[in-house]
């Protein structure tokens, strides 16, 4: 996994990742498109991002320069606070986050904790807000997957396969959460816009509703 100062790029602009750094995260990007690298970042991966996340505020990250946040659901069935960190595109004040069920492993926890309740909180950085997640639209799969494909490709690698896609737009707003280790802003803090087009498919699972255990 690559560890690197995550820099506050300015809106638009690609931050490029040399050397070591980048051969580690296209290694990481290709384990992430098998099954074995799936379970490694479910359960190893996804933890320690987390508490590195909080414990510095978003400035290392083992995606190296990827932008990344730490989402906060409530649980379907447990009604507690459900933390995550998510890759993400930014656009203007929207956040867009994104899953694709490979077809080997239940729904993911926050997938269907969000569907259940769209209030959620977010981190970016060391700044929390709070937000209410909707389905992407048709239009937005268009603007957005190639994008999204292009921070994790590994999302296209399991959706040629059949995979189910889940694409959520995050917009400010909501009841008050808290999130541990952030400071409350009004915003979503510094996001990188994305423009881009691409194509949608009927085997979006933006509106099924589905259940998990342990969410």
């Amino acid at each position: 996994m690559a560890l690197a100062a995550q820099g506050r790029p300015a809106d638009g602009e690609d931050v490029p990742v040399g050397g070591i750094g980048q051969a580690l995260r296209g290694l990481t990007q290709r384990l992430g498109g098998t099954r074995v690298g799936v379970l490694a970042i479910g359960r190893v991966v996804s933890p320690l991002q987390r508490a590195l996340y909080r414990r510095t505020g978003g400035r290392l990250s083992l995606t190296g320069r990827a932008p990344v946040l730490l989402l906060t659901t409530t649980g379907r069935r447990t009604g507690k606070a459900r933390t995550v960190p998510l890759l993400y595109v930014g656009d203007g004040d929207r956040l867009v986050i994104c899953n694709v069920n490979p077809g080997f492993e239940r729904p993911n926890p926050w997938v269907v904790n969000l569907r259940a309740q769209p209030h959620a909180r977010v981190q970016v950085g060391r700044g929390a807000t709070s937000v209410t997640a909707r389905p992407a639209s048709d239009d937005e799969l268009v603007r957005y997957w190639p994008q999204l494909t292009k921070v994790w490709p590994a999302y296209q690698a399991f959706y040629d396969k059949g995979g189910k896609r889940s694409v959520f737009v995050l917009e400010p707003g909501g009841p008050l959460q808290h999130t541990p280790g952030a400071t409350t802003s009004p915003g979503t803090g510094p996001v990188r816009r994305h423009r881009a087009s691409g194509s949608g498919s009927d085997r979006d699972d933006c509106h099924r509703r589905s259940s998990a255990a342990g969410s």
